[in-house]
């Protein structure tokens, strides 16, 4: 197979993060769930316009966009695990990091390298671009929890400090988004105990 359709193979099977659902739920519309790439896109948006928040050294953009847009597509393979839900971290692990191999597999030699690393240091969030493209993964969901007055937190009642642990990204490398935004709305859903 020639590099252009093992390309093109690989773009034909990442639509289908269009159909991975997540747990939160699309602004005003309980009955429809937030899919993967809506997450992806919405996250790049808030990294983009909210990047003079992030206390980082500059990044490379365009790294930390290839990671928003590619750090959900192994759910194809291993399902969306909820944030605040019951379950082994070593399995998700071990399960995500198949998914990536079979997912980026895909891609010509070269390519399948690049997102592979890309993939694996987001998860790790090792470098400055992982980290910063972390704090909107977190800011992101957060955000999506205050536009469905809550959806997830209600569905999994999680406590304050598992939302810090969540937002540590954020507390860490962008703590003014943190203190002027998070803080003042979770205080408002722990009085209307939604979150404990």
């Amino acid at each position: 197979m020639s590099k252009l359709q093992d390309q093109v193979n690989f773009l034909i099977e990442i639509d289908k993060v269009k159909g991975i659902l997540r747990q939160s739920v699309i602004l005003g519309d309980r009955a429809h769930r937030e899919n993967d790439a809506e997450h992806s896109w919405h996250m790049a948006l808030c990294a983009l316009i909210l990047r003079e928040y992030v206390e980082l050294p500059p990044v490379n953009m365009e790294t930390v966009l290839k990671m928003v847009l590619i750090h959900d597509v192994i759910e194809i393979y291993a399902g969306d695990v909820p944030a605040y839900s019951d379950f082994s971290p070593e399995e998700k692990e071990k399960n995500e990091e198949a998914a990536a191999e079979m997912v980026f597999s895909l891609l010509p030699s070269e390519q399948k390298k690049e997102y592979l690393r890309l993939w694996t240091d987001f998860e790790r969030a090792e470098s400055n671009e992982a980290k910063y493209a972390n704090v909107f993964d977190r800011f992101q969901g957060f955000l999506q929890n205050v536009t469905s007055d809550g959806h997830t937190w209600r569905k999994f009642t999680p406590h304050r400090e598992m939302i810090l642990r969540r937002m540590g990204p954020v507390i860490q490398y962008a703590p003014r988004l943190f203190h002027e935004i998070i803080e003042p709305l979770m205080q408002k859903y722990i009085a209307l105990n939604i979150i404990r």
